[in-house]
C-alpha cells in the first residue's frame, strides 16, 4: 500500500475486518422510527475502496515465474498457506476449492494463488503434493521464493505473520483481489464458507 507502514496497513485491515463484522447497523430515530443502513454488497469482512494490493514475483510449484499484476483483469484469491499444515491450510484450500465449483465453468477465469509461510519446507515437491491432496492441482498455483524477499516484500505487504518453526501458527485469512487490483473482502479462516467466497467472487466480478 502506498503511503503507510505495514504497522498502520495492518492496523487498517484489522479494523476494517471488525466494522465490517456487524454486517447491518441499526439506528434509532428521533421520531422513533428504525433505520437500518445500507448493507454491504459483500457477504465477507470488507477492506478500503482504494487498498492496492501490493505486486510480487515468485515461483510456483513446477518453476514457472508469476506475478500477481499478471493477473489484471481477472478476480484473484490469495491466501497464505503451508504445505505440511494440518488444519488452518486445508480448511482454506477446501473453502477456497468449494466456491470455484460453485462458479460458471468451475471458477474458470478466477485466479487462485497460495504463498508460503515457511519457504524452507514448502519446496516444489511438498506443494505438488498438497495441492494433489485437497484436488487443487491445475486449479491453485502455490507460490515460493527466498525467505528474504517474502518476508521484506510480500508478508510485509500483507501484514503476515509467518510460520516460526515447529509452531503450526500463521496468519489465516482468504484476500479478494478485484480484476482493476485492489484488495476488497478478507475472509478470516474460521469465518470463510464456500458459499460465502463465491458469492462476493461474483460481486467482484460484475464491478
Amino acid at each position: 500500500m502506498l503511503g503507510s507502514s505495514p504497522a498502520q496497513r495492518f492496523l487498517l485491515v484489522l479494523l476494517a475486518l471488525l466494522v465490517a463484522a456487524l454486517c447491518v447497523v441499526i439506528i434509532d430515530h428521533p421520531q422513533g422510527a428504525t433505520v437500518t443502513a445500507a448493507a454491504s454488497p459483500f457477504d465477507g469482512p470488507t477492506l478500503p475502496a482504494n487498498l492496492r494490493a501490493a505486486d510480487f514475483s515468485l515461483t510456483d510449484q513446477y518453476g514457472h515465474r508469476v506475478t500477481l499484476s499478471q493477473y489484471r483483469g481477472h478476480v484473484v484469491v490469495l491466501t497464505f498457506i503451508h504445505s505440511l499444515c494440518h488444519d488452518a491450510c486445508p480448511l482454506m484450500v477446501q473453502d477456497i476449492k468449494g466456491a470455484l465449483n460453485e462458479l460458471p465453468r468451475d471458477g474458470a477465469g478466477v485466479i487462485a494463488l497460495g504463498v508460503s509461510v515457511d519457504p524452507s519446507q514448502d519446496t516444489r515437491a511438498n506443494r505438488r503434493m498438497f495441492l494433489a491432496k485437497q484436488g487443487m492441482t491445475g486449479r491453485m498455483r502455490f507460490l515460493n521464493g527466498p525467505r528474504s524477499y517474502l518476508k521484506r516484500v510480500v508478508w510485509k505487504d500483507y501484514a503476515i505473520a509467518p510460520q516460526e518453526g515447529t509452531v503450526e501458527t500463521h496468519s489465516a485469512y482468504i484476500l479478494l483481489i478485484s480484476p482493476s487490483g485492489f484488495e476488497r473482502v478478507g475472509f478470516p479462516a474460521d469465518e470463510a464458507t464456500p458459499g460465502g467466497v463465491a458469492h462476493d467472487i461474483r460481486v467482484l466480478e460484475r464491478t
